[in-house]
């Protein structure tokens, strides 16, 4: 099976016949494009890092993003411009501001994932967002450098984001600015051109008669590369009606394939969750959140899915639709058993909704995993409450990691509500919370274990938000 494909790889214009489920890092290879280094092939190491354009609708401006070329299907990447290390080479021999620092600095040694570094680095500088030096070490999160330490690099990092006043310029003037200082090759000023050109001749998407929805694939490519290369799939990547994030009478809406990152960065999501970066600091890396959609991570169906507790703590509820019918399904109803939704066959994820919270409100996020940071969890947890003076009006407590599925506590929530806040009540919520649940002993700890850490996710979400009335100390 073979689809047409249409996007710019750095400077030239690609039409091909693909296997639409071919991922773009054996594609850009093929090309002898091998700057771009295949790693852990897991969207952990980032040496597959590209960068990954797109026309912003909104503003008429290309956005870039880096993510892991690894975990990309090509048929994503339609009318989009798609930008390897080799893509960022000045003319001649000289090298730009970037990699001049990592040979200031000793950043680089075997080399093998520096042009990961120097790809993910760029991006951050074409990024639109705020630049400072804690933004630019954030950035290099999802790349990973076996010989060094990483201190050179980070000292690179910092020296090279320090030396121009990149604030000052707004997306419209910054890749001007960029190009004036060598950071990107003249070629880039005119890609905008070049992209609204070839959505022009991009054919509509192949439609399989049998038809297996997938959206970002950033764990199906993990777990199922040959088998995705087999079947016949619809990729939703690039259907623009299930992107972006609104509100309607006090309804949040959200695409099921808006980004992890445009949930992240969001108005409305920040509005409602204040803490939200907090958030994101332990969901993946940079690369994935990119690509990661909503719809993916909800319909994924992972028992421990972050994104999945968060959003059983506001109580949201699934949108599905067959193209002609649509139904509502709530979220804490979703999942009917390990790995398995409501979802028909033929139905596909449009988006997801919940009311916004009013009034005297806190949500909290919490979770372990074996490492801090860029883990899976071994157990989650998030609550939404609403509060009058110290009692309980309402309140919803998500539990991922200890059942064969994710978990709305609902005999828990329905003890709490109407109950003041105070250690005791704690306590025999707790003793409800460990009826609700059953977990396993797995390689991420054993059930007695599990059962432990929820009960400690669940008081801290009251000390964390609650320290007038509990502390680490109370014994609950």
């Amino acid at each position: 099976m073979s689809v047409n494909i249409n996007f710019i790889l750095n400077d030239e214009k690609i039409t091909c016949e693909e296997n639409p489920s071919t991922v773009l890092l054996d594609f850009i290879r093929s090309r002898k494009l091998t700057g771009t280094k295949e790693g852990c092939k897991e969207g952990d190491c980032g040496a597959c890092t590209v960068l990954s354009g797109e026309i912003d609708q909104a503003n008429n401006e290309v956005n870039y993003s880096a993510v892991n070329s690894c975990l990309i299907p090509i048929q994503n990447v339609n009318n989009k411009h798609i930008v390897t290390i080799e893509g960022l080479n000045l003319p001649g021999k000289e090298l730009n501001p970037i990699q001049q620092e990592f040979v200031n600095e000793g950043a680089s040694q075997c080399g093998f994932c520096t042009p990961g570094f120097i790809v993910s680095l760029t991006g951050y500088f074409l990024n639109k967002g705020i630049l400072n030096s804690d933004n630019v070490i954030d950035s290099l999160d999802g790349n990973i450098c076996r010989c060094t330490g990483h201190n050179s690099i980070i000292r690179a990092a910092e020296k090279i984001s320090g030396k121009f006043d990149f604030s000052i310029h707004s997306n419209g003037t910054r890749y001007k600015f960029l190009y004036e200082n060598k950071i990107i090759p003249e070629y880039f000023l005119n890609i905008n051109n070049k992209l609204s050109e070839l959505k022009k001749i991009t054919k509509k998407r192949y439609e399989p008669e049998t038809k297996y929805f997938v959206s970002g694939g950033t764990d199906l490519f993990v777990q199922k590369p040959d088998e995705m290369l087999n079947s016949d799939i619809t990729f939703l990547y690039n259907d623009s009606s299930l992107k972006g994030i609104n509100v309607i009478e006090k309804v949040c809406i959200v695409g099921s394939l808006t980004t992890v990152t445009e949930m992240l960065e969001s108005e409305i999501i920040n509005g409602v969750f204040p803490d939200i970066k907090n958030f994101a600091a332990l969901f993946g890396s940079t690369p994935i959140r990119n690509s990661a959609t909503l719809g993916g991570n909800i319909n994924n169906a992972s028992p421990i899915g972050d994104m999945t507790a968060m959003f059983l703590a506001l109580d949201s509820n699934v949108i599905l639709s067959d193209s002609k019918n649509r139904r509502t399904i709530p979220l804490r109803n979703y999942y009917i058993s390990y790995k398995t939704t409501v979802r028909k066959a033929d139905e596909f994820m449009e988006c997801l909704n919940f009311n916004i919270p009013d009034g005297n409100y806190f949500i909290n996020f919490e979770k372990v995993s074996k490492r801090t940071y860029l883990d899976i969890a071994s157990v989650n947890s998030a609550i939404l409450i609403f509060t009058e003076k110290d009692r309980i009006i309402e309140v919803n407590i998500s539990a991922g990691g200890v059942a064969p599925v994710p978990l709305y506590l609902t005999e828990t929530c329905k003890f709490l509500k109407g109950k003041e806040i105070n250690k005791d009540n704690i306590s025999l919520a707790l003793d409800i919370t460990q009826t609700e649940i059953s977990p396993i002993s797995d390689a991420r700890g054993s059930a007695d274990y599990k059962r432990m850490l929820l009960n400690g996710l669940i008081k801290t979400h009251f000390i964390k938000l609650f320290p007038d009335l509990l502390s680490e100390g109370d014994d609950l």
